[in-house]
């Protein structure tokens, strides 16, 4: 009954066309703030899956990393784990490359041949091939950035020298002593990224004589089942020395930040949301002043204040259910235009992407309507009470 009355006060034509004016401009106030949580959010979301892809061509779903043997035996015992689907092994370090006329200091990953069942090299690779080994051959695979600083401009033809401090001590008289090289040609040629950059890629076996014991050792696996399942799996195995991490937990501290922004601009957006529900209660307030007369009849035939109170009440939550809903309509609809045609664009063409990322997620509905819902009944409940008292 008293939804029939608010509804009635609301589309009445007898209504002064002040007041509604002001309905419509608190309708307004109210649905902008919302489509412009929804648009947001669904940019936060967007941007966050952009960045979770460009780690996943660098991490692998779980990382192990300790002090370990690189046998065949471990391997076998981590595949034969339920959910893994492929498992390498990596040895890094840090080296000086030189070509003929150049030479750079840069970061070296030595793999195995499982290394491309486990992150996508083969899909970045821009000249050349993936392969690290032709029969007695060994290959070397570097980024963009670092063939531009060694003047590598074609993979026919190319040699790169590495040189890494293997372990011993540095001797003063003579400095070359425990300093281990090797010559690789240049196979590949790999788009560099944020997240892959400054970076050569060469076989397993090469990389443990340029590092000896000073190589950071890791086990990349990639995963067929929910990534945290694999991962007790593995803590199962009892492996001594070792970290199990999964890409998350690696990147803990980045997506942690991102989450932060993310709510950082929706509380942003709602204190805006809150000043413009305050709309509604100028509304409410004129509302109940021009029907007076029809106060006067409801208590002459029964009804009591509590009664009127929620009608008015009930008459502010549909201002804002019916602003709300159609800020969410509108949000919804601009972000799947921009999901579907991508009209706009990126300010700038060198990000990743060319026009801004979006993704929808039904809980930030849920939570944007029930955070409108509880903002407008509060102001209606406020104005009600404050004008019509026991």
């Amino acid at each position: 009954m008293k939804w029939l009355f608010a509804l009635r006060y609301l589309i009445s034509r007898s209504s002064h066309s002040v007041i509604n004016i002001i309905a419509a401009v608190s309708l307004v106030s109210v649905a902008i703030p919302v489509a412009a949580m929804v648009i947001l959010l669904s940019v936060f979301n967007g941007f966050e899956g952009v960045v979770k892809e460009l780690y996943a061509e660098r991490d692998a779903d779980i990382e192990i990393s300790g002090n370990f043997d690189t046998t065949d035996s471990l391997k076998s015992r981590i595949l034969s784990v339920e959910g893994v689907s492929a498992a390498s092994f990596v040895i890094e370090g840090e080296v000086i490359a030189r070509t003929k006329d150049r030479e750079s200091s840069l970061s070296v990953k030595g793999v195995d041949s499982s290394f491309s069942s486990v992150l996508p090299i083969a899909e970045n690779i821009v000249k050349g091939s993936d392969n690290l080994t032709l029969g007695e051959i060994d290959y070397a695979i570097i980024t963009s950035d670092v063939a531009q600083k060694l003047g590598v401009y074609t993979t026919a033809l190319s040699r790169v020298k590495l040189y890494s401090l293997k372990g011993a001590t540095v001797g003063s008289l003579l400095p070359v002593h425990g300093i281990s090289s090797c010559q690789l040609h240049i196979g590949g040629i790999i788009k560099s990224s944020q997240q892959l950059k400054g970076c050569a890629i060469i076989p397993l076996r090469v990389a443990e004589h340029l590092f000896g014991e000073r190589s950071i050792k890791k086990i990349m696996i990639n995963c067929s089942d929910d990534i945290n399942r694999v991962q007790k799996r593995l803590i199962a195995l009892d492996m001594d020395g070792v970290k199990i991490e999964t890409r998350a937990e690696k990147n803990a501290l980045f997506y942690q930040i991102m989450r932060y922004e993310k709510w950082a601009v929706f509380f942003v957006a709602l204190l805006v949301l809150i000043i413009a529900s305050l709309s509604i209660i100028g509304s409410v307030i004129m509302l109940i002043v021009e029907k007076r007369d029809e106060q006067t009849t409801l208590l002459s035939i029964g009804a009591d204040s509590e009664f009127i109170r929620g009608i008015f009440i009930r008459e502010g939550l549909l201002i804002s259910g019916i602003g709300g809903t159609i800020g969410l309509i509108v949000g919804i609809i601009v972000v799947l235009l921009q999901e579907w045609f991508g009209f706009i664009r990126m300010p700038n063409s060198a990000f990743v992407v060319d026009s801004y990322p979006v993704d929808l997620q039904a809980a930030d509905l849920i939570m944007i309507f029930i955070t409108f819902v509880a903002i407008a009944w509060t102001v209606s409940h406020i104005a009600a009470r404050t004008m019509i008292k026991r």
